[in-house]
């Protein structure tokens, strides 16, 4: 709250407080009017609130909205209606809410990231930006071409390699599976001190259990079983197409896009989300809305830690998402940088 005592109107105490702003409309005026990595335009929007308080202080002659010739201009009443909750009080004091600003400080500059629900081919994940972190949207789609893929959203040489090396990732595991699932797993050769081959079934990341099934192989009995029940749908519906052996994706063209094409972006974070776009293409199935993930991805699937934490998972919490993957080297950074009101809100997952 801020004073405006020099500006005259009713009786007030010496030094009493004029102005009221509430919780919501500081929250709002910094997320949708300042967004910025220091407080320099803060200060000038908190002036500015003021400068109308005092000029509604000194009466209807030098506060308010400006009126148009003839007084009646529907925007002019329809603001004044608006602010004539702020008062001025008996006391002579004003209270601004967050949606009075709109009528005070002009439209809003900024929109707030906020978590929406997912479609099939689109993941959430998480970027730094100059002025903090922000939610990165995923899209992808497929359409009948020539199996070329697309990337766009003004994007860094890094970016754009995240992006092959998770298409790749998926048409190996998806290829191996599909091999796998038809009996024609091949053997691997090891290369090192003994050239003995290894049994067929290393070379697939699935095993084939006798009854014709997928199951998971040993160690991984942890993961949901609607999990394998997907990927056997998947695989059967690719031996069913005669496509066991071809890319998942067949001819078809797959378009990866960024959305806010207007702001470069770079670096490997998307590796994880850009894998999980795609993995929502082929499955038909949208990732969880309420999840996002960062985390740079190898072709061998490990997921390799990423900078930026604090702020990403703060971009989390501010736009409602409930879960959050990391990279599982990053624990380390989670208990000294984030504070104890995010973690409570936002629930932490290592890969």
């Amino acid at each position: 709250a801020g004073g405006a005592d020099e500006a005259g109107g009713p009786a007030g105490g010496e030094g009493e407080a004029r102005l009221a702003m509430s919780q919501a409309a500081i929250v709002d005026l910094i997320s949708k009017w300042t967004t910025e990595s220091g407080v320099r335009s803060l200060e000038r929007r908190v002036a500015q609130v003021c400068r109308w308080a005092a000029l509604r202080l000194a009466g209807p002659a030098g506060g308010g909205a400006a009126e148009g010739p003839d007084g009646q201009d529907p925007t002019v009443q329809l603001a004044e209606a608006a602010l004539a909750e702020c008062g001025p009080d008996e006391q002579g004091r004003l209270a601004v809410e967050a949606h009075h600003l709109p009528f005070i400080v002009g439209a809003e500059i900024f929109e707030p990231d906020l978590a929406e629900r997912l479609q099939v081919g689109v993941a959430m994940g998480l970027g730094v930006t100059p002025t903090g972190g922000q939610l990165l949207f995923v899209e992808a789609t497929r359409s009948k071409g020539s199996g070329r893929l697309t990337v766009t959203g003004q994007l860094g040489e890094v970016m754009r390699e995240s992006v092959s090396t998770a298409m790749s990732l998926l048409r190996s595991k998806l290829y191996y599976a599909t091999l796998a699932a038809t009996g024609e797993a091949r053997p691997v050769v090891r290369v090192g001190p003994s050239t003995a081959r290894l049994p067929a079934d290393t070379a697939a990341p699935l095993a084939v259990a006798p009854r014709g099934s997928l199951e998971l192989p040993d160690g991984l009995e942890q993961r949901p079983a609607e999990m394998s029940a997907t990927f056997q749908d998947v695989f059967q519906s690719l031996v069913a197409r005669g496509d066991a052996s071809k890319d998942p994706f067949g001819n078809d063209d797959v378009h990866v896009h960024f959305p806010a094409g207007a702001i470069p972006k770079d670096g490997p974070s998307a590796g994880v989300a850009t894998a999980l776009a795609l993995a929502s293409l082929l499955l038909d199935r949208p990732v969880r809305s309420d999840t996002a993930v960062t985390g740079e991805i190898t072709l061998r699937g490990h997921v390799l830690p990423v900078g930026g934490i604090r702020d990403k998972v703060l971009a989390a919490h501010r736009a409602g998402v409930r879960h959050v993957l990391l990279p599982f080297a990053n624990q380390r950074h989670v208990k000294d940088d984030l504070p104890a009101s995010a973690l409570g809100d936002v629930e932490l997952h290592f890969v």
